[in-house]
């Protein structure tokens, strides 16, 4: 039997390790948040600045930002030249392009579907074993985050633009695949690696438009804000994220940017939420714990 004292040494253990397990979430939690808000900025950004330069000075701020406090200037990787590629270029390339195309809401929808086609991208490629419980649950999260955003409306197709925003999607899924094989540089110096490259590939595209934009403090403090804060910050919390829970779980994470803008639509508007946004959190929720069942059924059954 053991002793008062050892029963508290017990308690203080448990606790101890129930924290450091839930702040391993925190670096996804904050870039949740980070690129949740980024909406906003972004519109004022982009409503100034041509929709590639504007990208390309987003990145041009956060690699300037990492450059004091990268240590190995190790750009020769391939792995980070596409992750450049695909994360900064190509996504914002798509995004940016669509948005001209369809509707905030309709690219919002298509883009959550990241961890869905990233459980089916993993299970194809690299051969991850993947179960009903994988699916379910990012079927159900997927429905319940376009729940969210549609609130009750219909998605009205817009096939240029809608086949652009999942060009962006896609191209989410080959950064992810392409930053977990980074093996040889990590943190800061592998998120400036990343970052060169996108900023790098991000020039041609830029000189397709114009350069030139008229300077006011809302767009500027914004385009520092995604700079800073979205890009140097979030990218490496993103990219630790992945080293510390896995691919699969960060990835689950970009269900929870377009609820935290409806959140904050309803914080800053005051609009109140609705039934349709209610029961898409719900769905939410619950497949994500789908999801994590999953993730313990193939312990328990493969020992992995």
């Amino acid at each position: 039997m053991k002793t008062p004292k050892e029963r508290e040494m017990s308690m203080l253990g448990s606790i101890k390790y129930k924290l450091k397990q839930v702040l391993k979430y925190l670096p996804v939690v904050l870039v949740t948040i980070f690129w949740g808000a980024s909406f906003v900025a972004t519109k004022f950004v982009v409503n100034v600045f041509e929709p590639f330069p504007a990208a390309l000075y987003r990145f041009l701020i956060a690699l300037f930002v990492l450059l004091p406090f990268t240590k190995k200037k190790k750009i020769a990787n391939i792995n980070a030249f596409w992750s450049g590629f695909w994360g900064i270029t190509m996504y914002f390339v798509f995004e940016n392009t669509a948005l001209r195309y369809t509707s905030p809401t309709n690219a919002a929808v298509i883009v959550s579907s990241v961890p869905l086609l990233y459980v089916l991208f993993t299970h194809v490629f690299h051969k991850v074993k993947t179960n009903k419980y994988h699916y379910l649950g990012s079927v159900l999260a997927f429905l319940g985050v376009a729940l969210v955003i549609l609130n009750g409306r219909m998605m009205k197709l817009n096939p240029l633009g809608d086949i652009l925003a999942f060009g962006a999607a896609i191209s989410w899924v080959f950064y992810t695949h392409y930053v977990v094989r980074i093996k040889d540089v990590v943190g800061i110096d592998q998120t400036f690696s990343i970052t060169f490259w996108g900023v790098v590939t991000l020039v041609p595209f830029s000189l397709l438009q114009n350069m030139q934009a008229k300077f006011e403090i809302k767009s500027v403090s914004s385009l520092i804000y995604l700079g800073i804060v979205c890009s140097a910050l979030g990218y490496l919390l993103w990219n630790k994220s992945i080293e510390v829970i896995g691919d699969r779980k960060t990835t689950n994470f970009i269900y929870f940017i377009p609820l935290v803008t409806v959140i904050s639509e309803f914080v800053l508007m005051k609009s109140k939420p609705t039934i349709y946004n209610i029961l898409g959190v719900t769905m939410l929720i619950l497949g994500l714990y789908i999801f994590e069942r999953g993730e313990e059924y193939g312990k328990e059954r493969f020992g992995n």
